[in-house]
């Protein structure tokens, strides 16, 4: 034990006259700690002379919260007449696979009235790929395994109306965005959209011709949004119908 015992002693005075002699060599002074990087500072996103009040209100959000990898595009009228491949196109997206919407689900039998529990909230906003579609089912069993003390019958997801919907999100059919809303409501994005490279997704932009590019784990992160397998892909004769 002695012997270890000087043996690191002799390795302990060998590293002292290094940083020593280091120290002689840049003139007698310990090398000075690297400044802090200061915190990147990233600009809001620009406005556009065409941004209605819901749309400069979420560019506000976004930038307040951190949502720093959102840009806002704005398409035209036609838009929602076209086929996926325009819009593909037409906003510049990796694929059509990117292109994304959000819907606003009720569940009908929830114990809650509000959203203030976010694994029992009365209403969700769903993030969905257009080559997929949400099953009910499967949204009900994901919050089924989040309450696990509360029977199957209080789950019962459908579409909220659409007043409701609006008067929940700040935003008309076709411009919903998963944040930005007047009344905070939890967001499940399938997990589907997480498998996307580059992983980027296009959404409703707070005007139905106005769509946001995220990031996908940005917004994840952002929005403490629930990701779990809640859709399929649409069949073969479904997706004619919106390809061509």
């Amino acid at each position: 034990m002695e012997s270890r015992l000087t043996a690191l002693a002799g390795r302990y005075n060998a590293i002292e006259k290094s940083l020593a002699n280091l120290t002689a060599a840049l003139g007698g002074a310990a090398p000075a700690a690297a400044a802090p990087r200061p915190a990147r500072q990233v600009a809001p996103p620009p406005a556009d002379t065409r941004d209605t009040e819901e749309v400069t209100r979420l560019k506000r959000w976004v930038h307040e919260h951190g949502l720093t990898s959102a840009t806002f595009h704005w398409v035209p009228s036609e838009y929602y007449q076209q086929n996926l491949q325009w819009r593909r196109d037409i906003l510049g997206a990796p694929s059509s696979q990117h292109l994304c919407k959000t819907i606003v689900l009720e569940n009908t039998h929830c114990i809650h009235d509000d959203c203030s529990d976010p694994n029992n909230s009365r209403f969700y906003m769903i993030v969905f790929q257009y080559v997929e579609r949400f099953d009910a089912e499967m949204v009900s069993r994901v919050l089924r395994e989040k309450n696990p003390g509360v029977g199957k019958k209080k789950f019962n997801l459908r579409l909220a109306d659409p007043d409701k919907a609006l008067q929940l999100t700040g935003f008309s059919d076709g411009a919903v965005a998963p944040f930005g809303t007047p009344v905070p409501v939890p967001v499940i994005l399938s997990s589907s959209v997480t498998k996307l490279s580059p992983p980027t997704i296009f959404l409703g932009g707070g005007h139905v011709d106005c769509k946001c590019c995220v990031e996908v784990e940005e917004l994840i992160q952002v929005t403490n949004a629930i990701v779990a397998p809640v859709t399929v892909p649409l069949s073969a004769e479904e997706l004619e119908t919106i390809m061509d």
